[in-house]
């Protein structure tokens, strides 16, 4: 995979079936060390990450969006984020379709 990676860069890790909004902690010497949202931490070398490993987080998947339908990257993971973000803002109600 190329070195699109910095640090700071926004993406979903895929980890055990599951999609993890994470931050790329660092990226030196061919590893890279991704944080999640939610405080784990996992480190990989640069050489063995794939597109079904990593994918880049899309910008409006950050801040959550009021119509679940026009989320642009649709997985648990989105779904899920989409409503904690929601959540910490006190908008719990969502549109479906």
């Amino acid at each position: 995979m190329d070195n699109f990676f910095t640090e700071g860069t926004r993406v979903w890790l895929r980890e055990n079936g599951q999609h993890f909004p994470s931050t790329v902690n660092s990226c030196a010497e061919g590893v890279v060390v991704f944080r999640t949202d939610y405080g784990q931490v996992f480190t990989y070398k640069q050489s063995t990450i794939t597109h079904q490993k990593v994918t880049a987080m899309h910008p409006t998947n950050e801040e959550g969006v009021d119509d679940m339908a026009t989320l642009t990257e649709l997985h648990g993971g989105s779904i899920m984020y989409n409503l904690f973000q929601r959540y910490k803002r006190n908008q719990i109600y969502v549109q479906i379709g």
